[in-house]
């Protein structure tokens, strides 16, 4: 079975989001020329929508494979949320859960509706959502939209937690960062470990705090019209309803002999 593109690459397929629209991925430098040029040909890509932050682009580039073959870049940084809830060497699902709330709505003032009006202007065609691993940031935002889509929660939990074998399996593209940071490799594996629960206590999180995705976004200032537009253009159309056939009438009844057949037998 060949590798997937890149990093944690994969298309979420839920219930309510029109189907091959929303791709998403950790490290955009990982596509390599020839998967870049699948995704465009084979998918219609036709968009990226960079989370990461200025200082990312500088240490790791642009995305240039992509932009190879005629991918928008949409810088869209997703920063400034606290990082201390998952200090730990190895944070818990409760840390985890703080950390991926903080992402939602502790970040740079008008990140997220920056995020919601490039997502409005590039979803009506196949986009790609990114960050640096492809988990937090990138796992916040698409589950937001699955949300917004009508996806039930756990088919959200699920999508989250299914790029972990990938990104387990290339861990070794990000040896600078734990070597940074004073980790031990399985240390930094489990930090890379994505779990459905996690996701799940976080989408508890938000009803509980918030009533909904809808208003916990409206809060953060973005425009009703961003989320409805965001929304209609996400959505699978609504199956066609099944044809309805008219019954054939039914073969009319013989009637009663008439003329010289009414005569009865053995009468002249």
């Amino acid at each position: 079975m060949p590798a997937a593109p890149g990093i944690n690459y994969r298309m979420p397929r839920v219930t309510g989001l029109r189907p091959g629209i929303l791709h998403r991925s950790g490290d955009l430098t990982a596509f390599t020329a020839d998967e870049a040029g699948a995704l465009v040909a084979e998918h219609g890509l036709a968009s990226v929508l960079d989370l990461r932050s200025d200082s990312e682009v500088a240490r790791y580039g642009p995305p240039s494979g992509l932009l190879a073959h005629g991918v928008r870049w949409l810088r869209t940084p997703l920063t400034g949320y606290p990082r201390d809830t998952i200090a730990a060497r190895r944070p818990g699902v409760a840390d985890r859960t703080r950390y991926l709330h903080g992402i939602l709505t502790e970040a740079t003032p008008g990140s997220w509706p920056l995020l919601f009006r490039e997502l409005a202007g590039a979803a009506d065609r196949p986009f790609l959502l990114s960050c640096h691993f492809g988990k937090d940031r990138t796992g916040v935002v698409v589950a937001a939209l699955l949300a917004l889509a009508g996806a039930p929660p756990h088919e959200i939990a699920a999508d989250y937690a299914a790029g972990m074998t990938d990104l387990v399996a290339k861990a070794d593209r990000f040896r600078d960062k734990w070597l940074r940071r004073g980790h031990t490799r399985e240390e930094y594996l489990s930090r890379l470990r994505t779990s459905p629960v996690t996701m799940a206590h976080w989408l508890v999180e938000v009803t509980n705090r918030h009533g909904s995705i809808e208003q916990a976004l409206l809060a953060l200032d973005v425009a009703a019209d961003d989320q409805a537009q965001v929304r209609g253009l996400l959505t699978a159309p609504a199956p066609a309803p099944a044809p309805t056939t008219t019954p054939a009438p039914a073969p009319a009844r013989p009637g009663p002999p008439t003329g010289t057949g009414d005569v009865p037998e053995g009468r002249p």
